[in-house]
This record gives structure tokens, C-alpha cells and sequence, in this order.
């Protein structure tokens, strides 16, 4: 069964989905901004006396919200959905799925950084995470989607993308094809630095973690 969807449905979709993340990222560099205002008043007794109980329950819920959303994403979820779903639906889910991905990891940390420099936390690992999110969701995640939309036509032209698990077609003639051979080579290349920037940003998730973990075993 060929996936039947038109690409200029898909490019469509992936343009209007753009102008939402742009916005989406002025808010988020916005919220980034009062993160590192609030920074300068770390220690200050309102934030720490008064509200600590509140400030670190809301950066608890906020870290372990996207550390936990991160872990299913790269882990699991895509796992299990590239094993049973032909590649091209496979493909539009996740180019629905990573946008929203990205957008709620970057709002969580960026509340994560507020929160913890309310508490007089060194933050530089957590800015990290943000940095290396706000590079997927502004640039990578959606460059990636646009290369995967141009090989999609490509591979319905020649009849495949319907195969369950597998990166290429079946046929080797088709596998071969060189306009094919380009695009899934600039799609590997931007996708491998999505992932290692995801990986990176779980990598000091990681470390973020175990500060956590030497605070409440300090107590």
C-alpha cells in the first residue's frame, strides 16, 4: 500500500506549522529573559523564604516534566511507532509530533531556569538544555521536515516508502535512485544533529539530575 497523501498538502501544512513555532519561540526567549532577571534576585527573602516550598515544587514539576517527556520521546515512543507504521505515515506523525515536542521542552526548562535561579541555583547546565532545544525547534527539527516532505515525493514517484522498519526500499533500484540518494543523505545529516542535540540536552539532563538527587540527600 503506497501512501497516497499529495505533497503540496504536506509542504502546506509544514509551512503554517513554522509560523506557529517562530511565535512560539519569541515566547519561550521571552519567558528566558525573566528567567535571567530573576536570576539577579536569587537569594533574595521573598523568593526563597517565603515561597521556597512553591518555587522548588514548581521546578521539580517542570524538570522532571520534560527529563520523563524526553526519555519516552527518544526512547520509546519512536521505537515502537518506526517498527509498526509504514515510514511515510511514520514520517508525517513525527513531523507532527517533534514540533510540539520541542515547544513544550522549551517552555518546561525555560520555567526550570526560573524557578531554579529563584532558588540561587547555578543554572548554566539547564541553560545548556535550553540552547540546544531552542536550536531543534527553530532550525533543525523543522529543515529535517522539509527535506523528509522532498524525499517523500520522491519515493511515492518511484512507488515505495510503504515498508515497516526499514530507512530505505526494499528495492535496490529504487534505494539507488540519485535524486533519492541526495535527499536521503541531507536528511541523515541533519537528523543525526537533531538527535546528537537531544541527546546532549538529556546528557546534562543527566547531570541536572543527580544535583538534584546530592541536594535532597543532603537533607
Amino acid at each position: 500500500m503506497v501512501d497516497p497523501t499529495p505533497p503540496a498538502t504536506s509542504a502546506s501544512a509544514d509551512t503554517n506549522g513554522n509560523g506557529t513555532i517562530l511565535s512560539k519561540i519569541v515566547s519561550t526567549i521571552t519567558i528566558l529573559i525573566l528567567a535571567i532577571s530573576i536570576g539577579g534576585i536569587g537569594g533574595a527573602d521573598f523568593s526563597v523564604a517565603y515561597y521556597h516550598h512553591e518555587v522548588t515544587l514548581v521546578h521539580l514539576l517542570t524538570f522532571t516534566s520534560w527529563f520523563g517527556c524526553s526519555i519516552w520521546v527518544t526512547f520509546i515512543a519512536g521505537i515502537v511507532m518506526f517498527n509498526n507504521l509504514p515510514r511515510h505515515v511514520f514520517g508525517r506523525l513525527q513531523a507532527k509530533l517533534f514540533p510540539a515536542y520541542f515547544i513544550f521542552s522549551a517552555l518546561v526548562v525555560a520555567l526550570s531556569i526560573m524557578s531554579a535561579a529563584a532558588l540561587g541555583w547555578e543554572v548554566k547546565s539547564l541553560g545548556i538544555i535550553l540552547v540546544t532545544i531552542l536550536m531543534n525547534v527553530s532550525y533543525f527539527e523543522p529543515e529535517t521536515t522539509r527535506i523528509m516532505i522532498l524525499r517523500h515525493a520522491v519515493e511515492r514517484r518511484l512507488k515505495t516508502g510503504h515498508e515497516i522498519g526499514q530507512l530505505r526500499p526494499s528495492d535496490p533500484t529504487k534505494a539507488n535512485d540519485p535524486e533519492l540518494k541526495a535527499l536521503s543523505k541531507k536528511f541523515g545529516m541533519l537528523h543525526g544533529v537533531s538527535t546528537t542535540l537531544n541527546m546532549v540536552a538529556l546528557g546534562f539532563g543527566c547531570y541536572w539530575l543527580n544535583f538534584i538527587a546530592s541536594l535532597v540527600g543532603d537533607k
